[in-house]
């Protein structure tokens, strides 16, 4: 049985990739930082477990890792992150503001990753995937401000781009996903796809990566999104 770790998967997003793995027969280790609602973790059946992490305490991470030992994991989504309300001028934003996203949303999937490279190796699968943003795309995105979202979000991609060349050697194939404008809480559920419908092409995108491809960023519409 094929397995994949999900963090953030109480919710949203998250929760549907975990809804559609377990449908797939594959067993899901979700990494959340508050429970699953009774009633979403009944659905999602047998072959799931939940651990306790949260994406700012290194601790919870470190436990994590240890609980899992050297538990093999085929494909790991790094899904948990923030995006808060941003329409701040550049004279606006503090120290304290720029940091904390930078942590969760670029620093803490590094942090995540690293510790969890010995049960990748140990997988077969060998997929690293994170949720980015088309925020991050220097070419398409032209909104103003969001200037730590935008920021965090590339240096993601960059990361994930550089884990792509230092793990390839024994085989690991990392992505950044392009979720869209998805109808859940982030969005104030204002979005254009389903949870249902974007990450059933997320999941296309990972099940379909090769040695090629692995470091690029991709929507859920399977096209890359340049840099």
């Amino acid at each position: 049985m094929p397995s994949v770790l999900i963090t953030g998967a109480n919710r949203g997003i998250g929760l549907e990739f975990a809804r559609q793995y377990t449908a797939a027969g594959w067993q899901v280790i979700a990494a959340n930082r508050t429970p699953f609602a009774p009633k979403d973790f009944a659905s999602l059946g047998y072959d799931i477990v939940e651990f306790r992490y949260d994406a700012m305490d290194d601790k919870s991470a470190a436990a994590m890792a240890g609980r899992l030992g050297g538990r093999p994991i085929d494909v790991v989504i790094i899904n948990a992150g923030i995006s808060p309300d941003e329409d701040l001028p550049p004279e606006a934003i503090t120290p304290e503001h720029w940091q904390k996203i930078m942590l969760t949303n670029t620093f803490a999937p590094l942090h995540l990753a690293s510790l969890l490279e010995p049960n990748l190796r140990a997988g077969d699968g060998k997929v690293l995937a994170a949720i980015s943003s088309l925020a991050a795309s220097a070419t398409l995105y032209k909104l103003p401000r969001q200037f730590a979202y935008r920021a965090s979000k590339a240096a993601l991609n960059q990361v994930l781009r550089n884990l792509s060349i230092d793990w390839r050697d024994w085989g690991c194939m990392t992505v950044a996903l392009r979720p869209g404008r998805v109808q859940t809480r982030m969005s104030g559920f204002a979005g254009d796809l389903t949870p249902e419908q974007s990450v059933s092409g997320m999941r296309e995108v990972i099940a379909s990566l090769t040695p090629t491809t692995s470091g690029l960023h991709y929507g859920y519409d399977c096209q890359v999104v340049p840099w």
